[in-house]
């Protein structure tokens, strides 16, 4: 797309030249729409997830410190015993979309969510206060882990499309517009040149039949004296 035709440049070139700039500098404008939006929404999602990993890291932590302390006073027996039967959490991933942006969304399979550790009944006679911290802390932050996988795979997504984007803003600013205006260029000075050329050997010619004009009256005008 450098705008170079093959052969004598002529007026039709040029008009496509243009054509073809007029179209990337509406593209180009476009995509910069796309890019402000992008950036917009990108503030926004990350400030969004800014919170929800604060709120992830300290649940995490609060539910790293009950594991240890089960497990240090009740040994590995009662942190087997919460996953005991319980095979792995299946999760459904949602394709979605935000300005031509596609990222997935993770989200529990239907049904999957009422078999989880932290929500099968216990017998409170048989479990210890730290075990049901342990059981509630993990419940509590089950909504919140979700948020945060779902933000981070946004923001992720939002980040790769804005690098696209502007790689593409700046492909069409800084390569093929400044070709296709060099291309306008050189065939406006050729057309140019052409037509001083044309003139050039029209005016001679015009003098030539001027002078055989002249001989001719000449030749003319003897005769007849």
């Amino acid at each position: 797309m450098t705008g170079t035709f093959s052969g004598p440049p002529t007026r039709e070139h040029l008009l496509a030249v243009r054509k073809r700039i007029l179209s990337v500098t509406h593209g180009k404008k476009l995509l910069e729409r796309k890019r402000d939006a992008l950036v917009r929404a990108m503030d926004e999602e990350r400030r969004l997830f800014r919170e929800a990993e604060r709120e992830f890291r300290e649940r995490t932590k609060k539910i790293t410190f009950l594991y240890t302390v089960v497990r240090m006073f009740e040994g590995e027996g009662a942190l087997h015993f919460l996953s005991a039967g319980n095979p792995p959490l299946s999760v459904d991933v949602k394709k979605k979309s935000i300005m031509g942006c596609r990222y997935a969304g993770f989200f529990p399979e239907e049904g999957q969510l009422s078999r989880l550790s932290w929500k099968l009944p216990f017998d409170p006679a048989v479990t210890s206060l730290s075990l049901e911290d342990l059981l509630k802390a993990m419940e509590e932050s089950e909504k919140i882990m979700w948020r945060y996988i779902n933000l981070k795979a946004k923001v992720g997504a939002i980040e790769r499309e804005l690098a696209k984007t502007t790689l593409r803003i700046n492909t069409l600013e800084h390569i093929f517009l400044p070709s296709l205006k060099g291309e306008s260029r050189r065939i406006e000075d050729l057309l140019s040149e052409r037509e001083r050329q044309e003139k050039y050997v029209a005016k001679r010619a015009g003098k030539k039949e001027n002078r055989a004009f002249h001989r001719e009256s000449g030749k003319h005008t003897g005769h007849s004296l």
